[in-house]
């Protein structure tokens, strides 16, 4: 096996695949290492060789020196001739051609010439031409040595050889003898040529350069044997210089003879595949020998056949003859020497096809590596968004040299966006450049016929070699539909750029990305069944929305919040994350009625956006919290939420409601009150009807009813807006309408009759009719000549200095926290008698605590019952005693409202 050439940098990147913490597959690159192939020095020199000679003659020994190593070397030839029996000898160059004979025309070889520069596989052949003593005699042996060395082994000063070989030595016997000498040298008509070609013409010359003749007339004299090379075959046109006649035609492999009237000739050959020849091409000519000084040829036609890998097909003849004159080859005597070897070089012819293997099914298994047209797309029908898409592409090298092809992508119609990365057969290692031309390669891939590597495929059929090389296509994540998408991919021959195939990655669609927003169960897959949302009748919202009618409709009443349960069901097959949206319509995105609010939460009740990463089939619950004003009608209103994905841009809608229910309000009756006067008297109620629903309420019927005989009562609206029964206020018995959360103020007179005996009391019920219900006040009337009224008025102290700020009235008024108000509390007699034992009686209202400064409290007359502290809370007492007609005691406190 040649070694990897010097120079050459071998460069290694590796790959992983993962899948990162989302869910999302990812890949990764290590860096590039390199690693320098040093130089190796290496040789053959062939080979040892014994030939007879006669004295004062000549013999040319032939040899052939290979560089073996991995880097380009220049050698030197040494030449020890031995004591006797050679006396000397010239080295000559054997080649144009290389037939074994003296190439006089060029330079002679020397001690000092360089023989090279000689690249890697490259040969020199020469010849020794050794001189014969005259004074040697029959049987006479001695031998020369012929040392070829390295001039590379040291470079620098440094060795370099690890292990090579630097030098070779062949040693070249002669022996003396004065009977016949066949010398034999082999040639043909043309050094190289492609496979198939043909015909050439193999052309062996012999020569008797002994000094004896031998005996035409004796049964053999000369055999000779050619064992061709596996791919060069014997065609026939056997022609012998003897005869001059041509003694089988060209394309006539069988045997043959042929004869000038005394010497003869005949052959027999052997076509391989044959029972005595398997693999190669035999031929073997017995012909009679020649003459002293007598020369003649034999030659025929050779073809090279087809599928023969581009390499050297050395080949050299074998023969024997009759060395001891005794008018035969013996037994001993055949197949004894070599003729010279002659190169014959297949020429390269480089060839590539890309295509989709043409395998069985989800195998490397008899694939098809010379098919084009049948398997030049290689197809996907279908990819995610944002998916890594893997073609794989096999590279068949079905030239009959061993070659590395590089790979491009070009032309692709594939999104904006789509990345494309290159990796060896395992998908995973990136394919990087092996052979120093900075593009990304398939490696050596051996020629046709010969054995695979491991890490190949074989189309055994056709006797290729391939390569897997893998392209990813990343699609975009927000791109879905259209398509085919297609890519076109090139495989070019690094030793002749000009020879180069394509294949067509094809992607047949993009699949769109889907997700499933449902209430209150996640959506149904075929993977994940859920029997309570995997049809639209499930009132679950499964399914493409928006719905049509709202899915979910939640009751709440105003100012509160309702909260809908919702799932993100990710239906696609690639991972992706989603953005929470909500609206009053399809679709506006943020926008709600005045004063309502949506807050998404997850299941720890942490207010979110959205969710990061649903894998495949997974799913996520959230909550929208939905709230609405206090002032809110009676009303249901559709909410649209959203669940969108930023990257692929898929979405769902989901339609729901909330309804609003003001039915638990209704109105209020402030408030029950009692009176004292006197028989034939009026007590005047002065009372306020409320709505405490957002919806206005119409329609509200008012009735009162008496449960004292000769008592009467009249409802009053206040018409003029003074707040006090006045003669511009009109009778009502109902209220037309009422807004939502108003309230109107109106009055009760009670009239008493004149007969009525001291202590009777009248209740007086007011019952106000409504849509939402009934409710009720009573007033109580007594009747006493002993009357007493109180009046509560108030005044700012903004200071809380015991001062008010300004007079006191029954108006409202508005004070801030740390502020105070002053209370005045008068009760006064308007009955005609005194009123005994009188108490005037308040507590401090809520948010509030006592103020006690300067002369507060004070009460007009008696005592203060309750005494109380700044800051204190509860009620507060004023013991009067009597309080006679006409005249009114006051009592006066504060009061500062909490912060």
């Amino acid at each position: 096996m040649a070694l990897t050439d010097s120079g050459t940098v071998i460069k290694n990147q590796a790959g992983a695949t993962y899948r990162d913490s989302a869910g999302i597959d990812r890949s990764t690159t290590s860096n590039l290492v390199e690693t320098l192939v040093q130089p190796v020095v290496a040789m053959t020199l062939t080979s040892d060789q014994s030939k007879r000679g006669a004295p004062d003659g000549q013999v040319t020994f032939t040899h052939v020196l290979t560089n073996t190593g991995n880097v380009t070397d220049t050698y030197i030839l040494d030449i020890v001739y031995p004591a006797t029996v050679i006396s000397g000898g010239t080295i000559y160059p054997d080649m144009n051609p290389k037939d074994g004979v003296a190439d006089v025309a060029d330079p002679i070889v020397s001690g000092t010439t360089i023989i090279g520069p000689l690249a890697p596989n490259e040969t020199f052949s020469f010849v020794i031409v050794a001189d014969i003593y005259a004074a040697a005699t029959s049987g006479d042996t001695d031998s020369l040595t012929i040392t070829a060395t390295s001039q590379g082994a040291v470079v620098d000063g440094i060795p370099i050889d690890s292990g090579g070989v630097s030098n070779q030595t062949n040693t070249d016997t002669v022996m003396v003898t004065d009977l016949p000498i066949i010398e034999m040298t082999k040639a043909i008509s043309a050094d190289n040529g492609a496979s198939p070609s043909g015909p050439y013409i193999v052309t062996f010359t012999y020569t008797n350069v002994g000094v004896t003749n031998m005996d035409v007339a004796n049964i053999n004299g000369v055999i000779l044997k050619d064992i061709l090379p596996e791919g060069m075959k014997f065609n026939g046109a056997v022609n012998w210089s003897v005869s001059g006649t041509e003694l089988t035609v060209s394309g006539n492999t069988g045997a043959g003879n042929g004869t000038d009237g005394s010497a003869d000739l005949s052959f027999t050959t052997c076509i391989a595949p044959d029972t005595g020849c398997t693999l190669k091409d035999e031929v073997e000519f017995t012909m009679d020998g020649l003459d002293s000084g007598a020369s003649a040829t034999i030659s025929f036609e050779v073809m090279i056949a087809s599928g023969i890998t581009a390499a050297t097909l050395n080949n050299q003849g074998i023969y024997g003859y009759d060395a001891d004159n005794s008018g035969q080859v013996d037994v001993g005597e055949k197949e004894t020497t070599n003729t010279n070897i002659v190169p014959f070089r297949i020429n390269p012819n480089y060839g590539v096809i890309a295509n989709n293997g043409g395998c069985d099914v989800g195998t490397d298994d008899n694939c098809d590596g010379s098919d084009d047209t049948n398997y030049e797309v290689v197809s996907v029908a279908t990819a995610k968004q944002g998916e890594r898409v893997a073609f794989t592409n096999y590279i068949w090298n079905t030239g009959n040299a061993e070659d590395t092809f590089n790979i491009s992508y070009e032309t692709s119609t594939f999104p904006v966006g789509t990345s494309f990365f290159l990796y060896k057969s395992d998908g995973i290692t990136p394919l990087i450049d092996t052979d120093g031309d900075y593009q990304p390669d398939t490696g050596i891939i051996p020629a046709q016929g010969e054995t695979c590597r491991a890490y190949q495929v074989t189309d055994t059929t056709n006797g290729y070699c391939g390569y897997k090389v893998i392209l990813i296509a990343t699609l975009p994540p927000n791109i879905a539909g259209g398509g085919p998408y297609d890519v076109i991919k090139r495989a070019i021959s690094s030793n002749d750029t000009a020879v180069f195939n394509t294949v067509k990655d094809e992607l047949g669609t993009i699949e769109a990305s889907t997700v499933d927003l449902t209430n209150n169960h996640r959506a149904g897959t075929a993977t994940t069944p859920e029997t309570n949302c995997d049809d639209a009748g499930d009132n679950c919202g499964f399914g493409p929305g928006a719905e049509t009618t709202p899915v979910t409709t939640n009751t709440v009443i105003p100012g509160e919040t309702t909260r809908f349960t919702l799932y993100v069901t990710n239906t696609s097959g690639v991972p992706d994350s989603y953005q929470f949206e909500y609206s009053s319509t399809d679709f506006n995105s943020g926008v709600l009625p005045t004063g309502w609010a949506v807050e998404f939460k997850n299941s720890e009740n942490v207010t979110i956006s959205g969710v990061p990463v649903v894998n495949p089939d997974d799913t996520a619950v959230f909550y929208a919290d939905v709230t609405v004003p206090e002032t809110a009608t009676t009303t249901t209103q559709s909410l649209y939420f959203k669940a969108v994905s930023a990257t692929t841009g898929v979405s769902d809608i989901k339609h729901d409601a909330v309804t609003v229910d003001n039915s638990g309000f209704c109105v209020g009756l402030v408030s029950d009150s009692s009176l004292t006067i006197a028989a034939g008297g009026i007590a005047i109620y002065k009372h306020t009807i409320s709505n405490t629903s957002n919806d206005p309420i119409t329609n509200i019927g008012l009735v009162t009813t008496n449960n004292t005989d000769g008592f009467t009562s009249i409802i009053y609206e206040d018409t003029d807006g003074d707040l006090a029964l006045s003669s511009d206020d009109t009778p009502i018995t109902s209220i037309a309408a009422l807004a939502g959360k108003a309230s109107q103020i109106f009055f009760i007179k009670v009239l008493s009759p004149r007969n009525a005996p001291e202590g009777i009391t009248n209740i007086t019920t007011l019952t106000a009719t409504v849509p939402c219900g009934t409710t009720t006040l009573t007033d109580s009337t007594t009747v006493s000549s002993t009357n007493m009224t109180i009046t509560k008025t108030q005044a700012l102290d903004a200071g809380c200095d015991g001062t008010a700020d300004n007079p006191f009235s029954t108006d409202n008024i508005s004070a801030a926290p740390d502020e105070c108000v002053i209370y005045q509390l008068e009760a006064k007699n308007i009955g005609a008698k005194n009123a005994n034992n009188v108490e005037i009686s308040d507590a401090a209202p809520a948010f509030t605590s006592f103020l006690v400064i300067g002369t507060l409290p004070d009460i007009t007359a008696g005592t203060i019952t309750t005494p109380i502290t700044n800051g204190s809370q509860g009620p507060i007492v004023g013991s009067v005693g009597t309080v006679i007609p006409g005249d009114s005691e006051t009592l006066t406190f504060g009061i500062k409202i909490s912060r």
